[in-house]
């Protein structure tokens, strides 16, 4: 683990450095905690880890331990503990919303005390993403006024929105859903919920997860509400990220 050297970067990423998508990146790892892997130098197995941010950049990146110790990993955080300062380049890799997030960390610094084995990294000041979206997805909590209602076999049902961009979101299903919903079909009679606002939509399903959510395709709407979709992610998105642009929007890939 000791030798260091440049990791090879994969074919197909973007590098990023503008403040709206670093700011975009933090958000997600500060609110949603996404799970990601760190491959040490000299080491060929990543280790799974959960990430979280502090409150500021400034602050940086932690990534606590989401996977048993076994020997290696014992191994490699026992070096990592033996030097008060290690200086370790490290790649790590974290699944987004909007993208998949890589950067490569320089040193890394252990958090002795933590229940759990927990390191911290500096937030980069460039990112290299891949898996890009065309459109923003925001991220919803559970307080949030966010639902989809729609028609089923067993009548109607209300779930809440997980996210959403213009082009679909994702809910949280509850146990038997999974027996209503086909992948590829059409929901019936469905109606988003956002804010004080319902809007009737054509969705699709496009996928069934594990972690209990689903993720719906719309594909229908009218201009009107299209619109006003774009609109409110346009506004909460601002918020989210304190941006001051007037000519931000929700399409952070652009066509060529």
């Amino acid at each position: 683990m000791i030798p260091k050297h440049r990791f090879p970067i994969p074919d197909g990423v973007v590098a990023v450095y503008d403040d709206y998508q670093l700011n975009l990146a933090h958000y997600e790892l500060l609110q949603l905690k996404p799970r990601g892997t760190v491959l040490f130098s000299g080491e060929a197995k990543e280790i799974r880890f959960q990430f979280f941010a502090g409150e500021a950049r400034s602050e940086g990146i932690f990534a606590r331990l989401d996977e048993p110790m076994g020997h290696n990993t014992s191994r490699i955080f026992s070096y990592l503990e033996t030097h008060s300062r290690p200086r370790v380049e490290s790649l790590i890799t974290i699944s987004l919303l909007q993208f998949r997030l890589l950067f490569i960390a320089p040193r890394l610094e252990v958090i002795f005390g933590a229940p759990q084995k927990t390191i911290r990294f500096e937030f980069p000041s460039q990112i290299l993403k891949t898996h890009r979206r065309k459109f923003i997805r925001i991220p919803f909590n559970e307080n949030f006024p966010a639902s989809l209602r729609f028609q089923t076999d067993n009548g109607p049902v209300v779930r809440k929105l997980k996210d959403l961009s213009r082009e679909g979101m994702r809910i949280l299903l509850e146990p038997g859903d999974e027996l209503l919903l086909k992948k590829g079909k059409p929901l019936k009679q469905a109606v988003l919920k956002l804010l004080d606002k319902e809007i009737p939509l054509g969705v699709s399903v496009a996928s069934l997860h594990s972690s209990s959510q689903a993720g719906l395709r719309m594909i229908a709407a009218t201009e009107e509400d299209k619109v006003w979709i774009k609109d409110i992610i346009r506004v909460l998105m601002k918020q989210i990220l304190n941006l001051n642009d007037p000519r931000f929007d929700d399409q952070i890939e652009k066509d060529e």
